[in-house]
This record gives C-alpha cells, structure tokens and sequence, in this order.
C-alpha cells in the first residue's frame, strides 16, 4: 500500500517539475550576435546571425590569412585584442577585417509620414563609402526632421560619409484635418469676444470658410499652422499661427482690421463640432458692426 502511494505522489509531481522547467525557460533573456569577418581573416565565431544567452560568456579568435597586414577586430564599434572574450548583456557586434577592408553600420528609423531613401533598416558600409539619403513628407503629416546621431542635419537630403557607425533618423507629425465645423472663441484686447461656428470646406491643406454671422473668407494649412480671414463688409477678421494641441482643438493669434489704422489684437480658440458636441450659439455681439457697437 505504501508503495502505491509514492507512485502516485511521483506521478502527481511530474506535471509541476516540468511546468517549473517551462516557465523557466521563457523566463530566460537572449540577445542577438551579429558577426562580421572581412575577406583575409580566419577564425571564429564564423560571419553571421547568433541567438545568445545573456550572462554567458563568449569567446572568439581571429588571425589574418596570408597575403594580408593588418588585422583589425571590433566589439560594438569599440576596438578589442585579436581573441578574447566577453559577457553577452545584450545585443552586440563583433567585427574581424583585413587591411582597410573595415565596414560601418548605418541604421536608419523612418517614421509613418516620410518617404523616401534609405529606408528603414541596418546596413553595412564599407570605410569611406558615401551613402546618399533624401527624404520628403507624405500627404497628411508636416514637420519632416531628419537626424543624424541624434542632430538635426540641415537638408532633408545629402551624403553621409561612412567613417564610424551612424543613426539615420526621420520622422513626420500628422496633419489634423481642419475640413469641418468648429465652435470658434475669440477675444481681442479692446474687451470684445465672439463665439461663432466656422465651418471650413475644400481640402485638408486650403479652401474656403464661414462663420454663423455672415463672415465669409479663405484657409491655408500649406505649413505647420492653419491661417484664416473672415471678411464682413465693413471690418475684417485674420486669424494666424493655428496649432493644433490635439485632433479635436486648435488655437492662436487675430487680428481684427476696421482700418488700416485701427487694428485691434486677440487671441482664438476652435472646438471641434462632433455628434457628442452641439455647436455654440452666435452670441449677442455682431461682428459685422464697429467695435464700439459689439
């Protein structure tokens, strides 16, 4: 009877051993080793892709072949002696080259928005190679950067001249669609505030615009910021500098114009009008009349 019941015990534990075993080993943290062995260099490990434990040691050897002088190895940019080891922490580079056979990495990161060359990727360059970039925005995104390790380089295209490794960076900012109805508050410094609805109507980048108090004029979102007028017969409205903070608001700087003399300054702010949102009132100021009767 005892004994039956220790193989049933044994029998019980063996799910538990090899879960405990399982979970273990998704627990376990690995790197990438990525080799680079220029012609003219032995030795190992040979070129290629590695799947590495984090914490294990590795080791590695190189020699030149005959023919050849120089004998240059790199971890990680850095140089190391000709054979050695280290601990992997993580992912690393190991290069071996002969003579002035050294190649560079260029990694480049290119964000919803941009397009163009080089696209996104790692690449190996051999020394002195000139690697061309150009960049452009996409339709619907403003504010192209291009960084190079992290600066901002001054031309959305030029050569990048491959004497150390380098990071090619491009990103875009998405253009909010002002195309639509919008609760519209401006306030100017003389005490006057307005609240109307502007409705905006053509493409994403220009057209034309309205307001609930007659105000009839153009839009432009060519740049980074949204510019508007509302022209009445007897004054005019500029709205200027329109950022948008998030896909439903924006806001900025006006100017109203009775005479070219008389030029009152404020500030605006739009809402979007959504199902959920009901559209604002015209208010009891007319902005039609002069300001003294607003």
């Amino acid at each position: 009877m005892k004994k039956k019941t220790l193989v049933i015990l044994a029998a019980a534990l063996l799910p538990a051993i090899f879960q405990f075993n399982a979970c273990k080993k998704a627990d376990e943290v690995t790197g990438t080793l990525t080799v680079i062995v220029s012609t003219g260099v032995s030795g190992s490990p040979a070129a290629g892709t590695y799947t590495v434990q984090v914490g294990d040691k590795q080791t590695y050897a190189y020699t030149l072949n005959a023919g050849y002088e120089k004998l240059t190895v790199l971890r990680d940019g850095a140089a190391v002696d000709a054979s050695g080891s280290f601990t992997i922490s993580g992912d690393h580079t190991l290069q071996a080259y002969s003579d002035e056979n050294i190649q560079y990495k260029l990694t480049v990161t290119v964000n919803d928005g941009v397009t163009g060359t080089p696209a996104a990727g790692t690449y190996m360059y051999a020394k002195g190679t000139q690697v061309p970039y150009s960049y452009a925005l996409a339709e619907g995104y403003t504010d192209l950067s291009v960084k190079l390790d992290g600066t901002a380089v001054e031309a959305n295209s030029g050569t990048i001249t491959m004497s150390e490794d380098f990071t090619l960076y491009a990103s875009a900012t998405r253009k909010y669609n002002v195309v639509g109805s919008w609760n519209l508050s401006e306030s100017y410094k003389d005490g006057s505030a307005f609240t109307v609805v502007a409705t905006f109507s053509g493409t994403p980048f220009s057209g034309t615009v309205s307001d609930t108090q007659g105000g009839v004029g153009t839009y432009d979102y060519g740049d980074s910021t949204v510019d508007f007028n509302l022209l009445f017969p007897e004054v005019t409205y500029k709205y200027g500098n329109g950022e948008f903070s998030d896909e439903n608001t924006m806001s900025g700087t006006c100017a109203r114009y009775q005479t070219p003399d008389n030029v009152i300054s404020g500030t605006w702010r739009a809402t979007r009008v959504t199902t959920t949102a009901a559209a604002a009132g015209a208010g009891e100021n007319s902005k039609s009349q002069a300001p003294n009767s607003k």
